[in-house]
């Protein structure tokens, strides 16, 4: 007699979140560079609401330059509001999540009061009654947080966390990559802008590759503007000095 194996509802859920986060890589791979970060984010945050049981709304607080957390792609107003919120007031859940515990679960809104006085309150008053946070981790410190909302209290638990901390985890890879693929795409355009702005010194010059590069270092010394920003203005420059027929 063969044996019939019984998929369960750990498998089942399981099987989702591999597959909503092989739809996040392959995205990364399908859109613009200009695109991906942004539209990454979404997906993570779409996969988190569907596939992590009784999870009814989700955001992601990233960190930016100088330590400053963002909310992203939050699934709704009321998201966007709590997780700017904590930055603005400087505490809750993902903060927590992002700085020190890496995850944070939260039964019961009324049992947090204390810790987070001012969030806890504001959080309670647009319905929140269970939420979960995840740190996105990075290769130096921490990328940022995966924050889960749900409105009745009670409905995450410690299986459901795990679920959760998976989800998290394999989300910054793919976050990962795609801050990666964005930041090649910009190195790739700064090149290209500065490799034209010599051409024009070149032309107009009739100096040399290396001597013409000099010259946009020494422009953006003088006027302490980046580098890449000078050649984006010479290169401006010369295409509207054109004639209107070659710029067509």
């Amino acid at each position: 007699m063969v044996e019939q194996h019984v998929v369960g509802a750990g498998e089942r859920a399981g099987v989702d979140l591999a597959r909503a986060l092989e739809d996040a890589a392959r995205g990364l791979v399908e859109r613009g560079a200009d695109e991906d970060v942004e539209h990454t984010l979404q997906l993570i945050v779409r996969g988190a609401i569907h596939t992590i049981p009784h999870v009814e709304q989700a955001g992601v607080s990233l960190v930016e330059r100088g330590g400053i957390v963002t909310a992203r792609a939050p699934s709704n107003d009321v998201v966007r509001e709590l997780d700017e919120l904590q930055t603005e007031l400087g505490e809750g859940p993902c903060l927590d999540s992002i700085w020190f515990e890496q995850r944070t679960l939260i039964e019961d809104m009324t049992q947090v009061r204390a810790r987070w006085p001012r969030w806890a309150v504001e959080a309670e008053r647009h319905g929140i009654g269970s939420l979960m946070a995840f740190q996105l981790f990075a290769d130096k410190g921490s990328a940022g947080a995966l924050n889960l909302y749900a409105s009745e209290s009670g409905v995450f638990d410690e299986a459901t966390a795990d679920t959760g901390s998976l989800f998290a985890t394999q989300a910054a890879l793919v976050l990962h990559s795609a801050r990666r693929v964005h930041g090649m795409a910009g190195a790739l355009a700064s090149r290209d802008l500065i490799g034209q702005a010599k051409g024009i010194l070149i032309e107009r010059m009739g100096v040399g590759p290396e001597r013409a590069f000099a010259l946009l270092v020494e422009s953006s010394q003088q006027t302490n503007i980046k580098l890449v920003d000078v050649a984006a203005w010479l290169v401006g420059e010369a295409q509207s000095g054109r004639p209107a027929e070659q710029r067509r």
